[in-house]
């Protein structure tokens, strides 16, 4: 197989501008993977810690059931009142 030097001149512009947007459009895809991946670490860590919150709630209601409502836990910084307390 022989080129001559026309042949690399034409091809090669060509085969530079095809691996270009190939490089161009795997940028875009992984970008938006990447975005997508950091949104469900985010979501993630939201749901855990409202889990969490929510189990240190209901620990401390399971913990006063039958006697008298002397405190009141918080949820975010806001006290949470159990039914039949006031």
């Amino acid at each position: 197989m022989n080129l001559d030097v026309s042949t690399i001149r034409s091809t090669a512009i060509w085969v530079l501008i095809v691996i270009a947007v190939i490089g161009l459009a795997l940028a875009i895809v992984i970008k938006k993977i990447v975005g997508k991946i950091i949104s469900l670490v985010l979501a993630a860590i939201v749901v855990l810690f409202l889990w969490q919150q929510r189990s240190k709630v209901v620990d401390y209601a399971d913990h006063l059931q039958g006697t008298v409502c002397a405190s009141e836990p918080t949820f975010f910084g806001i006290d949470v009142r159990f039914p039949g307390c006031t």
